[in-house]
């Protein structure tokens, strides 16, 4: 490197009198060059490495690459002594809460145009019609345990007995045969394409102050859960369903209560 440079004072400087301010200049350009990237190069080293770099701003110290749960004392480079410390500590983005889909709907064709209700379409005044309802699960992306569905039946709408569930324990009814319940102990996102949900038949007689308009067929929809992850309760409601099927396009939304 001696050598390298002892040649090239002699070339450009010692005998190029004339050129020696345009190779001075030059030279000047290439070591500001090399100076930067040899900075740039020790920053990300360090960056790399996981070590503590920052600057002061209006007397805020800027912090950066504190891994998470990381504790880390800060001399103040301001500081007329080195006792004054700060100590700064990142903390962990805070975990949320699955979210869970619930889907409810009341059918009397099936997608493919099969019947599944009996009686009158639309439904009639003093005869019973009967309906078919979906309620189902699913995209919660922890493990659920305690999860409980309940649903209510309007005073002229009872089960028919008809029902079924692809897991667990059939539902049941309270003792005034008003509020129905599905609930099993635990979830797990072993299997996420697996379908969770419950199918039950219920009968409806409309009364005359019902002409004209729909009829409800389950109210207070809801579900609650313990979230394995969080350990925090998820609760979700959903919309009532009436005699208004805008889930069943063969029925055409035939809900309007007619009468005898």
């Amino acid at each position: 490197m001696k050598q390298l440079l002892k040649k090239r004072w002699d070339k450009h400087y010692a005998k190029g009198k004339n050129k020696r301010y345009w190779h001075l200049t030059i030279d000047s350009l290439l070591m500001v060059i090399i100076l930067s990237l040899l900075t740039i190069n020790t920053y990300l080293s360090a960056s790399n490495a996981g070590l503590v770099l920052g600057t002061y701003n209006n007397n805020d110290f800027i912090v950066e690459n504190i891994p998470a749960n990381q504790t880390n004392n800060l001399n103040d480079p301001n500081s007329a002594t080195t006792t004054n410390k700060q100590t700064i500590t990142n903390e962990p983005t805070a975990i949320k809460s699955t979210n869970i889909n619930l889907q409810s709907l009341a059918r009397y064709y099936t997608a493919n145009g099969d019947q599944l209700g009996v009686g009158p379409l639309p439904p009639q005044v003093g005869t019973a019609t009967k309906y078919w309802i979906f309620i189902s699960i699913n995209n919660f992306t922890h493990g659920l345990e305690n999860v409980l569905i309940s649903a209510d039946l309007p005073d002229n709408v009872v089960l028919t007995g008809k029902s079924s569930v692809t897991i667990g324990d059939n539902l049941t009814l309270t003792d005034n045969s008003k509020q129905i319940k599905w609930q099993f102990s635990q979830l797990t996102r072993d299997n996420p394409e697996q379908i969770i949900g419950l199918a039950f038949e219920v009968q409806i007689t409309p009364t005359i102050d019902q002409v004209g308009s729909t009829a409800k067929l389950l109210t207070n929809i809801k579900i609650s859960a313990l979230d394995t992850v969080t350990s925090k309760i998820i609760t979700k409601t959903n919309t009532d369903i009436s005699t208004y099927l805008n889930h069943d396009k063969t029925a055409n939304s035939s809900g309007i209560i007619i009468a005898e």
